[in-house]
């Protein structure tokens, strides 16, 4: 880096690695796509007034909010670099014609229409991102982007892009959804309740030990001569609040060490002047236990609390009695200070916070042996063409929601297993006309974003938190020649995804460590990676992702009042990935968007088309099931 730094001074290389970066090749960049179908005549003037803001938009302190967006994305020596160049939005910006092949811009020819822009690369002398509207003769018209995914690593969202109103319930943690590729590694759930519980305790004992001993909360005990015990505690208070002083300051002091050192003896006697905390009195303490009177004032305490032990007794029998009924009968405890409703609240947490424990470790303990056999073992299926990478799309008609739920709850399985079976119909019919033998099962990979990616906007917002892990799991294929039904393989389906969840909890949460923190990418080395990752494409050249809606039934509108009907999103395939399956839940309906390599025209649309139609034949077969 440093030696092309030196070479080309001009030039700023992007310094962060990330998997997309690694994949990426001159031919097959990863390049995204958004399509959003809008109501209503096209706009192009407002939608150049919205870029030109943007481009131009300013920070607080004078600078360029988004910089990168007029520069362009040049490699040297197969490292990523920014170029200053002249910038022009005309051409980033394009109102294309309303005709193709000598053809009005119709629903029958749109999708070859979007797939013959999508093709052509981009220039290279501009910023890598483009957005063109498409007319059409009917009561709507489409705004495509597309964009290189290092934009999406410059502080920079999808959506600042669209030119949409942003989400008005906007929320930037992680979205917690439904679907089964959100959190599957099991979140312990016990282990905190367990430590909350001891936190409470302690906090409470240490808040009347203060009470008794500190000598800010009691001045006499500054006014008198300490025991010996009374001195270890002050000591040990003074020792814990330097502590929390300490750590409060190393916020706000210089980092090197003479700074600390010289911060951390103010804070010592400061802490024991407050308390009176010295060598003299330490000694003084010592004396002054060994004083008769002071031993004969601790036998005396001692006995009167025999005593009082003796007198109480029989009232701590009646609490220990009454827990124990209410424990067993009432299913609760109003007597938490008696030995029954100490046990009552800590040996449940106790027990199973050890179960969780167990299971976290066999989790990591068996980790190695299901990376290899889920992920490392797979076959290698549909390798038989070399990819050109250009990229070609198209997209299903929409599936209601409703029905959805519908055909969930009447099969007890989840909305996304009915999708996973209508996407193996719809593979098993492109191998069939491609004449390619059906194997029983296909390696894909597995992720899930929310809308947010796509439609959220704003500083506070980042892309990869909106993205949840990497499942991967064996697509059972419905094969009619062997007898399968769609039911029969919907059980297939389930059970398949069942057992990828249960095994590869430790990968999943390993991919979302190197998503949100680039762990792997900043440890390891990028050969080595870059060549792992292009293995792994070969045996996962089917890539799924699911797009949920964070709002569903709501529906996006343009800046200047448009309704936004539907939206599209599709996931660019990289290295040796050449089918990338997008499912686009919008507002009440989902569309299953496609994005292959050229090399797979013009068989790719199977794989879109009837796709709500096989969906629709599950809901058919309900009865028979019933």
């Amino acid at each position: 880096m440093a030696l092309l730094s030196f070479f080309y001074p001009e030039l700023e290389f992007i310094k962060t690695t990330t998997v997309r970066t690694l994949l990426d090749t001159h031919r097959n960049q990863g390049i995204g796509a958004i399509l959003l179908r809008i109501k209503g005549p096209a706009q192009p003037a407002a939608v150049r007034r919205h870029l030109q803001e943007l481009v131009n938009r300013r920070s607080k302190n004078g600078n360029l909010s988004f910089p990168r967006l007029r520069d362009a994305l040049v490699t040297r020596m197969g490292i990523y670099a920014w170029e200053k160049v002249e910038f022009d939005l005309e051409k980033q910006f394009t109102l294309v014609p309303g005709v193709f092949q000598n053809r009005p811009v119709t629903e029958f020819n749109i999708q070859e229409y979007v797939s013959d822009l999508i093709a052509k690369y981009m220039s290279q002398n501009t910023s890598p991102w483009h957005i063109a509207i498409i007319p059409t003769l009917e009561n709507h018209h489409y705004i495509l982007l597309r964009l290189h995914h290092i934009l999406l690593n410059e502080s920079l969202n999808i959506g600042d892009l669209l030119p949409l109103i942003p989400p008005t319930r906007l929320n930037s943690g992680f979205f917690t959804s439904r679907s089964p590729l959100v959190n599957v590694f099991r979140k312990p759930k016990f282990i905190p309740l367990l430590q909350e519980h001891l936190a409470d305790d302690l906090s409470n004992h240490w808040n009347e030990f203060l009470s008794n001993y500190d000598p800010l909360e009691r001045i006499e005990l500054l006014k008198k001569y300490l025991t010996f015990p009374q001195f270890l505690a002050v000591a040990i208070i003074t020792f814990i609040a330097i502590i929390k002083e300490f750590r409060r300051g190393l916020k706000v002091i210089k980092t090197d060490f003479f700074s600390r050192y010289k911060f951390l003896t103010c804070v010592i006697h400061r802490e024991t002047r407050k308390r009176d905390i010295t060598i003299s009195n330490l000694l003084r303490s010592v004396v002054v236990s060994f004083d008769p009177r002071n031993i004969l004032r601790d036998y005396l305490k001692i006995m009167w609390s025999l005593f009082y032990l003796v007198i109480s007794l029989p009232n701590m029998l009646f609490s220990e009695l009454s827990a124990l009924y209410l424990c067993i009968f009432q299913g609760y405890c109003s007597y938490p200070n008696t030995f029954v409703g100490i046990f009552y609240t800590y040996i449940p947490l106790i027990y199973n916070a050890l179960k969780e424990i167990v299971y976290i470790l066999k989790t990591f303990f068996y980790a190695p042996k299901n990376i290899f056999s889920q992920i490392l073992c797979q076959k290698e299926y549909l390798q038989t063409v070399t990819l050109s990478g250009r990229k070609c799309v198209a997209w299903s008609e929409p599936i209601k929601t409703k029905n959805l739920k519908d055909i969930s709850n009447a099969l007890k399985v989840h909305e996304l297993e009915i999708l996973l079976n209508g996407i193996s119909v719809n593979l098993s019919k492109y191998l069939n006309q491609v004449n390619h033998t059906i194997p029983e099962e296909i390696a894909i990979s597995l992720r899930h974003i929310n809308s947010n990616y796509i439609f959220a906007s704003g500083t506070n917002v980042r892309p990869e938190d909106s993205c949840a892990g990497i499942l991967f799991m064996e697509l059972p294929i419905l094969n009619e020649e062997r007898g399968d039904t769609l039911l029969d393989n919907l059980v297939k389906v389930k059970r398949n995804l069942c057992e990828s969840s249960d095994k590869q909890q430790v990968s999943y949460l390993l991919s979302i460590l190197q998503t949100k923190f680039g762990v792997f990418t900043k440890i390891l080395p990028t050969t080595f990676l870059a060549v792992y990752l292009r293995y792994l494409s070969r045996k996962f050249a089917v890539s799924v992702t699911e797009v949920s809606s964070r709002y569903p039934n709501v529906t996006q509108r343009t800046l200047w009042g448009q309704e936004v009907e539907s939206a599209i999103y599709w996931r660019p395939p990289q290295a040796n990935i050449s089918i990338s399956l997008c499912l686009n839940e919008y507002a009440d309906h989902v569309k299953l968007g496609v994005m292959c390599d050229a090399r797979l025209v013009p068989n790719h649309a199977l794989l879109a088309r009837n796709f709500s139609i096989h969906v629709e034949e599950m809901k058919q077969a309900i009865p028979v099931v019933k």
